[in-house]
């Protein structure tokens, strides 16, 4: 298995682990309430998600022709965004945080750090798979 798809592999089930194992309080909130607070929601949900994604992603990096480094990067910043998402919802979560965008939380401040890691890691591995299969 080339490193990237390592890389993409390990994340992918530690994120679902951890949304799975969101999943105990999101359950025991809602055992005792009508709704859940919204960053768990989030992050449990987030978590699963893109643990799924960056499974998914290793197929896309098996098909990228890039050079080895490149393709490592592209799945450490995707890595990087993902938890700094999962993190940010999370944060938000525990310090009991409304609007987190009126607040400027520090779950806010790693929501909007992990965007550009996200975009920049797809744009590397989507490059990679495009010069794959574009003759």
């Amino acid at each position: 298995m080339e490193p990237a798809a390592q890389v993409l592999t390990i994340y992918g089930v530690v994120s679902l682990a951890y949304g799975f194992v969101l999943g105990l309080p999101l359950s025991s909130v809602r055992m005792g309430a009508a709704t859940a607070p919204r960053h768990l929601v989030t992050a449990h949900l987030a978590a699963i998600i893109q643990g799924a994604v960056h499974l998914g992603l290793t197929v896309a990096v098996g098909l990228a022709t890039l050079p080895a480094w490149a393709e490592v990067l592209g799945a450490l910043l995707l890595v990087g965004g993902s938890a700094l998402f999962v993190s940010g919802a999370t944060l938000n979560w525990r310090q009991r945080v409304g609007d987190h965008f009126a607040a400027r939380s520090w779950g806010w401040r790693l929501l909007v750090v992990s965007g550009p890691l996200h975009l920049t890691g797809l744009a590397i591995i989507l490059v990679g798979v495009v010069l794959a299969v574009v003759p």
